[in-house]
């Protein structure tokens, strides 16, 4: 009898733990909710109020959780599973995590202690019974130690060296969600050439997706998709293959159509469903993606217009959103203009504004800092535009001459056509005598029909090479400026954020717990998407796409 813990007690890992008990072992538990490990306990289950105590009674640990940061939460820290670690300690890693946290997991584990990566093929079904496909990855000795008991959770396939059992499931997972993704998209052709359902099904029938076909096709008749795997997660396992692909150099179109259907799945509220009830989004998809959504931040450089180009049918498709009773803002890290001057721009293309459907990098900067007691009525030097100018006079602001740079207490910095050495060495110098340097972004350039034209960043380099300080930015990708656009859409239950830019857009939507919905129409390209670290939620050639 072996003494096991396992981490995370939800609905797969509370049947490894019950097989386990089932088993003869003692089994300690512990999970983030206490409230799930009631009936293990009456099953004769101990709980143990941190991970680091699993670890250090135990023989073996098993990790069964939700992803990468749950398994970081639970490693790291003076209450981790590392600090608990001692040689002899076996932890199998089974949760679907990917290569990098299982890296930074087993560079956490003391002397003597090793890792198995032991993720599974399988849902509830078979973790109850025992039939469980299990990718065991590790070093020799390791892997026998830990097969015995993998044995009782069902089927060990040795994988290879540590990583390879991670790499195996990523591998499975591609399989399945390529092969659910090409179904529905081969279905919704049949459909929308008129083939009657039977035909449809006779011609899958006659090919390699002959299997997948009989299977879920009396799902999709009954629209009910009884739930093994949670879309959430298979969204999660998507995002992670791709990641893993792009850091080995290859290229995964299929998957990333896979994670995209998932994506549109869940933004329709199915995150809580099976995975394949992304079928149903494929071929029931709504017909536009903007009616997912009753709030919208929308950016303009690259999304609505190009170098003042309006791009077309953005003026028709913000008319259709509003008409359908969507709330639109128009947010932008663009200093060089006021709020009433964009919303004159927006009118001319035929896009009715007023000043208070936009929000710029000058107004978001003078919020931002104005919210904070201590800069109240603060001496500013300014190395931006008149708009910025303006945005922090009438927030109380008082701005100083580059003469008296020595007398700012905070510098703002915001692209504009006017910067030079002048105004370099009045920012160089007033941060030199201790005032702090903010800046409204850090986009360096801004996509302009003509090629790149530089935008904030590359001004805020200048002045961060010369001082050696760091900016606080105020506007993209911080979270600031889209709390105060979330504020200003206040009672819209469903917001997403539309930009061109990976880097500013979506990750500081992503980073403020708001959809994201690129668009291919400005500073990020389809290459660029392959090797994002922050992905989108959904990619759109042009916002005409979105309504």
């Amino acid at each position: 009898m072996l003494t096991v813990a396992v981490v995370g007690v939800g609905a797969m890992g509370s049947r490894i733990a019950l097989r386990l008990l089932d088993a003869g072992h003692e089994v300690l538990i512990w999970n983030r909710s206490p409230g799930k490990t009631g009936p293990l306990v009456l099953r004769g289950a101990t709980v143990v109020p941190t991970p680091r105590e699993a670890a250090s009674r135990s023989r073996m640990l098993i990790t069964m959780l939700a992803g990468p940061q749950a398994l970081c939460a639970v490693s790291e820290g003076p209450d981790g599973i590392a600090a608990g670690s001692h040689p002899g300690l076996i932890v199998v890693e089974m949760s679907t995590v990917g290569p990098a946290a299982l890296r930074q997991l087993a560079s956490l584990l003391g002397p003597g202690a090793c890792l198995v990566d032991a993720p599974v093929v399988g849902s509830t079904g078979e973790a109850e019974s025992g039939t469980l496909t299990i990718f065991a990855g590790g070093s020799a000795a390791a892997v026998d130690q830990a097969e015995p008991l993998l044995a009782t959770l069902g089927t060990v396939v040795r994988a290879g060296p540590p990583g390879a059992g991670a790499a195996a499931k990523l591998v499975a997972n591609a399989a399945l969600f390529g092969t659910l993704t090409i179904l529905g998209e081969t279905l919704a052709l049949a459909g929308a050439l008129e083939l009657p359902p039977d035909v449809s099904a006779a011609v899958l029938a006659s090919t390699p997706l002959a299997e997948q076909a009989r299977r879920r096709l009396p799902m999709i008749e009954a629209g009910d998709y009884p739930r093994r795997f949670a879309l959430s997660l298979a969204r999660k396992d998507a995002e992670l293959i791709l990641r893993s692909s792009a850091a080995a150099g290859v290229e995964l179109p299929g998957v990333a159509a896979a994670r995209r259907w998932l994506a549109a799945a869940q933004t329709e509220g199915r995150g809580d469903d099976d995975y394949t009830a992304m079928l149903a989004t494929i071929l029931h998809k709504r017909s536009t993606v903007g009616e997912c959504y009753d709030g919208l931040i929308i950016d303009l450089d690259g999304v609505i217009w190009l170098s003042g180009h309006p791009i077309d049918g953005a003026a028709e498709t913000i008319r259709r959103l509003r008409a359908r009773g969507v709330r639109i803002l128009f947010v932008t890290n663009d200093p060089r203009h006021s709020r009433a001057a964009q919303a004159r721009r927006l009118t001319q293309i035929g896009i009715a504004a007023a000043a208070g459907d936009v929000l710029t990098g000058s107004a978001a900067a003078a919020a931002v800092l104005a919210a904070q007691e201590r800069l109240a009525g603060a001496r500013t030097l300014v190395a931006g535009p008149q708009a910025l100018r303006d945005e922090l006079t009438a927030a109380g602001f008082c701005l100083v001459a580059a003469r008296d740079a020595g007398k700012a207490s905070i510098v703002v910095v915001a692209g504009h056509d006017r910067f030079d050495y002048a105004e370099l060495r009045a920012a160089t110098l007033a941060v030199g005598a201790g005032a702090e340097l903010f800046a409204t972004g850090r986009d360096a350039f801004v996509p302009a029909r003509e090629g790149r034209e530089p935008a904030t960043g590359a001004i805020v380099a200048a002045i961060e090479t010369a001082t050696g300080a760091t900016a606080t930015i105020t506007g993209k990708p911080e979270p600031h400026i889209f709390a105060i656009a979330r504020d200003l859409l206040a009672g819209c239950a469903r917001v997403a954020v539309v930009g061109d830019n990976l880097a500013s857009d979506i990750a500081g939507a992503k980073r403020a717990g708001l959809d994201a919905i690129l668009v291919l129409s400005g500073a990020s390209s389809a290459g660029d998407l392959e090797r994002a670290v922050v992905p989108p939620d959904i990619v759109l050639p042009t916002i005409a796409a979105l309504g």
